[in-house]
């Protein structure tokens, strides 16, 4: 049985780097406390630089731009809910005690997570000209006590970033490929560097986990997969902001909901299916459930 996945297909990324352009993204959403310098050190790690200046939001109209302000605010919502998410997920992995890399690599996508939502929150700002913060809240992922620890935390990072993270870098390359704004683009291309990263953690851990736990692991990951394509499917499948996806706001991030549900089809059959049958783990219906019919659903 090959235990290699297919994480080749997620392209190939460059170190985080030091962006030595940064400048703070929502200054108004600090404490205005000394952490706030070692906040900046922090977010300063990203690959791109943001050109903020060169928006065009300018040249859209008033319905453009609030249906492009409702988008990123929802995009800021999910990235500042992934915090949470992540953490939950690090203290799966720590109660399965999972290798060190895993884990600070883990933590390191939530300190990633609030720099997209920063990022999300200031592209929100330019379309509308309001300093809006995402709503409270916390991540519920699933939780099954009777289960051994090593299998919770596999089925968790299946869900989180197996399927969720690997899905997001189909949908921001896609989205990224049409969108022709500078600061939208580079804010989807450093987003996009990240998601890679976070989609590759778990398809690591999933062939560590099978390499210390053999067809337990296996069989709990065939158990887990359909539930974690749903989870993602609801997301592609929810409701979106009222107004029009014209030409004009595509160059500026975003495409349409038909549009989204190709992509997770073509993910599951050309990425995901491949990735989870070279670890061995069975896939299921998954292929005749996200097929042609779902992909093209009204």
């Amino acid at each position: 049985m090959s235990t290699e996945p297919a994480i080749d297909v997620l392209g190939d990324i460059e170190p985080q780097g030091r962006d030595d352009q940064y400048e703070p993204t929502s200054p108004w959403w600090l404490s205005g406390t000394p952490l706030e310098s070692e906040h900046h050190r922090l977010m300063r790690r990203r690959t791109v630089h943001i050109p903020w200046t060169e928006t065009t939001a300018e040249k859209l109209t008033d319905a453009e731009r609030a249906r492009l302000a409702a988008t990123w605010m929802r995009r800021s919502e999910a990235e500042y809910l992934a915090v949470s998410t992540f953490s939950v997920l690090a203290i799966d992995l720590v109660a399965a005690r999972a290798p060190a890399d895993v884990l600070s690599l883990c933590l390191r996508a939530g300190i990633d997570e609030i720099r997209h939502a920063e990022m999300c929150i200031r592209m929100a700002q330019i379309y509308s000209g309001k300093q809006n913060l995402p709503p409270p809240g916390m991540s519920s992922l699933p939780d099954d006590p009777t289960r051994p620890k090593l299998h919770q935390a596999l089925a968790n990072t299946m869900l989180v970033s197996c399927v969720s993270e690997t899905y997001a870098t189909t949908v921001l390359s896609a989205t990224r490929d049409l969108t022709t704004d500078p600061t939208a683009q580079a804010v989807l291309t450093s987003i996009y560097s990240d998601e890679v990263m976070h989609a590759r953690l778990g398809w690591s851990y999933m062939r560590h986990a099978i390499e210390i736990g053999g067809q337990g692991v296996i069989d709990a990951a065939a158990a887990m997969l359909p539930r974690a394509l749903r989870g993602v499917a609801n997301v592609v499948e929810a409701e979106r902001p009222v107004g029009e996806v014209t030409t004009a706001v595509r160059t500026h991030g975003l495409m349409t909901p038909a549009e989204e549900r190709v992509i997770f089809s073509t993910c599951v059959r050309e990425v995901l299916v491949p990735g989870f049958e070279a670890l061995g783990i069975p896939v299921g219906s998954a292929l005749d459930d996200y097929g042609d019919t779902w992909a093209h659903a009204a």
